[in-house]
């Protein structure tokens, strides 16, 4: 429950309170994130793997590590308290200049005032460039606040480390 409440902190951190607004697009969240949203950064990067390595590893790693459900329960005074967090990962290769990849998580209940676009609200997002046959550079656009083995993870596999996958508990 601290990391939902986290991540609630986290999106509402991304634009200035008055105007509370989750992101509803991929572009809309790396603009917010790229704006300086508290509670997230945007890193750029060099890594020495080429585009269709880090495509394979990537398209790999997030259907089998992060496209997951996690479930969690407690009791809550003197009833049992059932909550999940869908996490749903998007990839796309733009011709051969471009690797798109995005991480969204659905939380059941959904916070209160929440609008999240399809797919749930964006956890992170990285556009991924080549800079050669066997270097790429990757601009992401991440949390700062949890999800550190998921960002870990994730800058593993786009270095072309075929790494386990992180322990999604959140």
């Amino acid at each position: 429950m601290l990391r939902l409440s986290a991540l609630v902190l986290l999106v509402a951190g991304i634009r200035p309170v008055s105007a509370f607004q989750v992101p509803q697009s991929r572009q809309e969240f790396m603009s917010a994130v790229a704006a300086d949203g508290r509670g997230t950064a945007t890193e750029k990067f060099t890594v020495d793997a080429g585009l269709d390595t880090i495509y394979k590893l990537l398209r790999e790693k997030s259907s089998s590590c992060l496209d997951v459900e996690v479930r969690r329960s407690g009791f809550v005074g003197d009833h049992m308290e059932v909550t999940s967090s869908d996490y749903n990962p998007t990839l796309k290769k733009v011709g051969a200049s471009k690797i798109e990849f995005a991480l969204q998580v659905v939380h059941r209940p959904r916070a209160i005032g929440e609008k999240a676009p399809p797919g749930g609200l964006y956890l992170m997002a990285a556009d991924i460039r080549p800079l050669g046959a066997s270097r790429s550079e990757v601009v992401l656009y991440r949390p700062t606040i949890g999800f550190k083995k998921i960002v870990n993870s994730l800058k593993e596999w786009v270095a072309g480390e075929n790494t386990d996958c992180p322990k999604m508990k959140y």
